[in-house]
């Protein structure tokens, strides 16, 4: 199937975890879900569930692969926000409860590489294609939270073969566990230099926006591949081996 190559990074990130609260932490990737809100920002599609334009409707069948490009950076910095509900003017914010800080786990200098594919809607994949080759979004990507501006940019297009796995493997994206666990233990070749990370994901969302998927998945921290014996892979006519979410 045809495939979009793209990078993605800026200075700053936060993908918050949906169990904290007070002191949000931060995935070190963006989630599946995050993926197709950012893709939706390219393509101009609605955030309104009402819209003709959801994103979520016209993004049904996406496939995701997701790859660390530079090594994984946090930072706990303290964020100055706005009671909206209590400043309705800026002008006259109220000295009590009206300003708050926040400290919040964020991502230093993030860059990630996105394998996007749609193969039963390829019109949209070639318009996603010519609006990243030039530069060009409808509204404005950011890494998570609106402060995080992204920047970003096209790398290649191409064609990805679906092939299953017998063998150790290196494979340049992130991994979930469910695709390389054989009789209840999973495959994974550790190796030496290599720092990997475990973490459980959000990969599918219903049209009310509530999650109802998620996935353990294991990365290498620095963007390095990973030895598995993969149940199933795509081969890219780039050379990469990558799992699709």
């Amino acid at each position: 199937m045809k495939i979009l190559i793209l990078d993605i990074w800026g200075d700053w990130a936060h993908f918050k975890k949906f169990f904290t609260t007070a002191s949000p932490l931060t995935f070190h990737i963006p989630p599946i879900t995050t993926i197709r809100g950012i893709l939706g920002a390219f393509l101009g599609f609605s955030k309104e569930k009402e819209s003709e334009d959801y994103y979520l409707r016209h993004l049904e069948g996406l496939c995701c692969g997701i790859k660390i490009i530079k090594p994984i950076k946090t930072l706990r910095m303290g964020y100055n926000w706005i009671e909206t509900k209590k400043a309705k003017f800026f002008a006259r914010i109220p000295s009590e409860k009206g300003r708050y800080q926040t400290v919040i786990e964020t991502l230093r200098d993030p860059h990630y590489r996105f394998y996007i594919a749609c193969p039963e809607k390829e019109n949209l994949i070639a318009r996603l294609i010519e609006l990243v080759k030039n530069h060009k979004s409808i509204y404005t990507p950011y890494l998570g939270i609106s402060e995080h501006i992204a920047n970003f940019k096209f790398v290649t297009e191409g064609f990805a073969s679906q092939k299953s796995g017998t063998d150790y493997l290196e494979l340049d994206s992130i991994v979930s566990l469910e695709n390389i666990s054989h009789n209840n233990s999973p495959e994974i070749q550790l190796e030496e230099g290599k720092q990997y990370q475990r973490d459980r994901i959000p990969v599918e969302m219903n049209l009310e926006r509530v999650v109802t998927k998620f996935k353990p998945v294991i990365y290498e921290v620095n963007g390095q591949t990973i030895l598995v014996k993969p149940k199933k892979y795509w081969a890219l006519d780039s050379g990469e081996n990558i799992e699709f979410f």
